[in-house]
C-alpha cells in the first residue's frame, strides 16, 4: 500500500507519567503497532513507595506511589498506578496489550469501552461471554478502529471499583473538530471516579449482607484529591496533591472527560469563570454546544473545549457527586492553571453544593430537559444522518429494584426479605424482573457449549425470583429499537445503560413522574405522545435513563457477536441488571483465534 508505514512500538508503560511512543501527532499513513504490558497486582495506597507522603508532598509524586486522598486502603492496580496506564494512539494503530494477572487468587478480563471490536469480537473482554477469565496471561490484539475519547476497565467482579481502569484515546490524522480548538494535549485527559475508604468487596458485602451503606466517600480526579468532607467521618482532611491542568492564555484547549465511577455517583463538572463547549460524547462528534456545567454518568465520555480567555490565574475545576456521593458530600477540585500563574490553589472555598451552577446544564440528572436543562436529544450530531421511520425489532427493557427473596442475599426458610427488619432489607436490581447470570462457557468462542440457564426475551419465566442468562436475539443487519424504562417504583435511582459492540442513536428521552411502568410508556407511545428524533440524533454507547422515565435508542445491528448490555453501576450489574444481545449467526463471525482458551463446568456423572 503506497505511503503506508507500520512501526513497532515496544515501549512498556511501567511508570506513571512515562510517555509511550505511540502517543504522538497523528499523520496520514503512519500506522503503528503499539504494545503495552499490564501487570495486575494487589496493592495499597500510601505504600513504602510513597516514603513520607503526604507530609512531604514531593514524595507523593514518586513512581508507584498511590496517594489517592491520603487514606490508607488496599486496591488493585495495573503497573502500580491509579488510574492505570493511559493508552493514547492514532486511528488504525494495532493495539497489543499483554495482561499478566499477578493476583493471588482472582481472575481478570479487560474491556475496551468504546471500541466495537468489529472483526475482533474475541477481545471485547467480558468473562464467559467473549473469553474465559484470565488465570495467568492473555494477549489482547485489535485495531484502534473507533476514534475519540474512550477508556479501558476490568469487567471482572468489583475490580473496576478497586482501581483497574484507565483512559483510551484514539486520535485522527484528520480531525473533523480541528477548527474548534488549538491544543489537544495528552495531559488534558481527566478520568474521574468515586472512591471509598474500604475495599470494594468489603463495601459490597457490607451493603448486601449487613447494614453498611453503599455511599462513596470522595471523588478522585486522575487518582488525586482530598477528602473535603472528612469531618463527616470524624477525621481530619489530609493535604494530598490535586490534579493540575495547565493551559496557554488565549488558546482553546480540548479537554477529554471520562467517568469511571462504579457507585451511583453522577458528577457535575464545571470550571469557575469559564464556559465549556461540548464537541463530542462517547467518541461521536456533536455540533458544538456551550454550557456552564454538565453531568457525566458512569461510563460516559465528553470532549469539551475550554478557551483560556480569563486573566492569568488559577481557577477551580469542580467535580460534585450526586445521589450516592451526596450523603458524604463528595466534592473534588482540580486546578486550572494558566501558564504564568503562581503555583498555588485558586481563591475561594471548595464546598459541597448539589445544586447546578447558575446557567445551562447538559445531561441533567433524572430530567427530561426544560429551562436551562439540555438532554442528549437536544443536541445534534455533527455528521448529518436520517434514520428510517420503521424498525425491524423493538425491545422494552425495564430497569428497577424489586422486593424479592434474592437467593444471593436471602434464605427464604431462615431469613426471607419480609422476615427481617427494614434496615436489613436490601432490594434487588433487575432487568425485566430478571437477574442475569453468566454462562459457564463463552458462547462466542465455544458456540457448541450449552447455556444451562438460558431465557429469551418474550418468554414467560418465574416471577418469584429468576436468575438466568437473559438473551435478546436479532438478525445481522436489522434495525433495532430499545425502549429503556427506569420504572423508579422503589427509591430514587439512576441507571446509565451501556451496550457493548455498538453505538446507538439517542432518539427520545422523557420523564413521566417519580415513577412509571413499561405499560405506561407503551400507552403513551401508542397515543402518539413520544416523538422520536430521526434527524441528526446524537450517537453514544452509554446513556442515562431518567428515573420515572425512558430513553429510546436505535441502531443497526451490523456487528455480529454476543454483546453484553447492562447498567454500568457495578453493584447493579454484578447482582444481575444485565442481558446479552446476540447478533447474527456463527458463520457471520471471524474464526476463533488459534489456541484460544476454553472453559466450562466439570460435572461428570456419578
Amino acid at each position: 500500500m503506497k505511503g503506508f508505514v507500520i512501526t513497532l512500538a515496544t515501549l512498556v508503560l511501567a511508570a506513571a507519567g512515562q510517555k509511550h511512543e505511540c502517543e504522538r501527532p497523528c499523520i496520514p499513513g503512519d500506522t503503528r503497532t503499539c504494545m503495552y504490558e499490564f501487570n495486575i497486582i494487589e496493592y495499597h495506597t500510601l505504600s513504602r513507595a510513597c516514603y513520607d507522603c503526604p507530609n512531604t508532598l514531593a514524595d507523593c509524586a514518586r513512581e508507584e506511589c498511590v496517594a489517592a486522598d491520603g487514606v490508607s486502603r488496599p486496591l488493585l492496580a495495573v503497573n502500580r498506578q491509579l488510574p492505570g496506564p493511559a493508552i493514547q494512539v492514532c486511528e488504525g494503530d494495532r493495539v497489543v496489550v499483554d495482561v499478566h494477572n499477578s493476583q493471588f487468587s482472582d481472575t481478570e478480563t479487560i474491556h475496551w469501552h468504546g471500541q466495537h471490536m468489529r472483526g475482533h469480537q474475541y477481545y471485547d473482554g467480558v468473562p464467559f461471554v467473549t473469553q474465559c477469565p484470565i488465570m495467568g496471561s492473555f494477549r489482547y490484539d485489535f485495531p484502534a478502529a473507533t476514534p475519540g475519547t474512550h477508556w479501558w476497565h476490568s469487567h471482572t467482579g468489583l475490580h473496576r471499583a478497586e482501581g483497574i481502569f484507565g483512559a483510551f484515546v484514539v486520535r485522527q490524522p484528520e480531525d473533523p473538530l480541528l477548527a474548534a480548538y488549538e491544543i489537544d494535549s495528552p495531559d488534558h485527559v481527566i478520568v474521574m471516579h468515586d472512591w471509598t475508604h474500604m475495599s470494594a468487596m468489603n463495601k459490597f458485602l457490607g451493603r448486601h449482607h449487613s447494614v453498611l451503606d453503599d455511599y462513596a466517600r470522595v471523588v478522585l480526579v486522575n487518582g488525586k484529591g482530598r477528602n473535603y468532607a472528612a469531618k463527616l467521618e470524624g477525621v481530619e482532611m489530609v493535604n494530598t496533591p490535586l490534579e493540575v491542568v495547565t493551559v496557554t492564555p488565549g488558546l482553546r484547549h480540548r479537554v477529554r472527560l471520562v467517568s469511571a465511577t462504579s457507585l451511583n455517583c453522577p458528577i457535575v463538572v464545571s470550571v469557575d469563570d469559564h464556559r465549556l463547549v461540548l464537541v463530542a460524547t462517547d467518541g461521536s462528534e456533536i455540533v458544538p454546544y456551550a454550557t456552564d456545567s454538565l453531568v457525566i454518568y458512569s461510563g460516559e465520555r465528553f470532549d469539551v473545549v475550554l478557551e483560556a480567555d480569563q486573566p492569568v490565574d488559577n481557577y477551580w475545576i469542580r467535580f460534585t457527586g450526586l445521589i450516592d456521593c451526596e450523603p458524604f458530600e463528595s466534592v473534588q477540585g482540580a486546578i486550572l492553571r494558566y501558564e504564568g500563574a503562581p503555583e498555588e490553589e485558586p481563591a475561594g472555598a471548595l464546598t459541597y453544593d448539589p445544586a447546578y451552577p447558575p446557567g445551562t446544564v447538559v445531561n441533567p440528572l433524572n430530567s427530561a430537559g426544560g429551562a436551562n436543562e439540555v438532554t442528549m436529544t437536544d443536541l445534534d450530531a455533527l455528521t448529518p444522518s436520517t434514520l428510517p421511520p420503521e424498525v425491524d425489532r423493538q425491545f422494552y427493557l425495564a430497569f428497577d429494584f424489586s422486593q424479592v427473596n434474592n437467593s444471593l442475599l436471602y434464605n427464604p426458610d431462615l431469613y426471607p426479605y419480609n422476615g427481617v427488619s427494614e434496615e436489613w432489607q436490601v432490594n434487588t436490581p433487575q432487568l425485566n424482573e430478571l437477574n442475569f447470570v453468566f454462562p459457564p462457557s463463552p458462547p462466542l468462542s465455544q458456540p457448541e457449549a450449552a447455556i444451562p440457564s438460558l431465557c429469551r426475551y418474550g418468554e414467560e419465566v418465574s416471577r418469584d425470583f429468576c436468575r438466568c442468562t437473559y438473551l435478546l436475539e436479532v438478525a445481522l443487519g436489522e434495525t433495532v429499537e430499545m425502549v429503556l424504562v427506569a420504572e423508579g417504583q422503589i427509591g430514587d435511582e439512576n441507571h446509565p445503560f451501556h451496550l457493548h459492540g455498538n453505538k446507538f442513536h439517542v432518539v427520545a428521552m422523557g420523564k413521566l413522574g417519580s415513577a412509571t411502568t413499561v405499560q405506561e410508556v407503551m400507552d403513551l407511545d401508542a397515543a402518539g405522545g413520544i416523538t422520536r428524533k430521526l434527524q441528526d440524533a446524537v450517537e453514544k454507547d452509554t446513556v442515562t435513563i431518567p428515573d420515572g422515565g425512558f430513553t429510546i435508542v436505535r441502531f443497526t445491528a451490523d456487528n455480529p457477536g454476543w454483546w453484553l448490555m447492562h447498567c454500568h453501576l457495578t453493584f447493579h450489574s454484578e447482582v444481575g441488571m444485565a442481558a446479552l444481545l446476540h447478533v447474527g449467526q456463527v458463520e457471520d463471525l471471524p474464526p476463533v483465534p488459534a489456541g484460544f482458551p476454553t472453559c466450562g463446568h466439570f460435572m461428570p456423572e456419578i
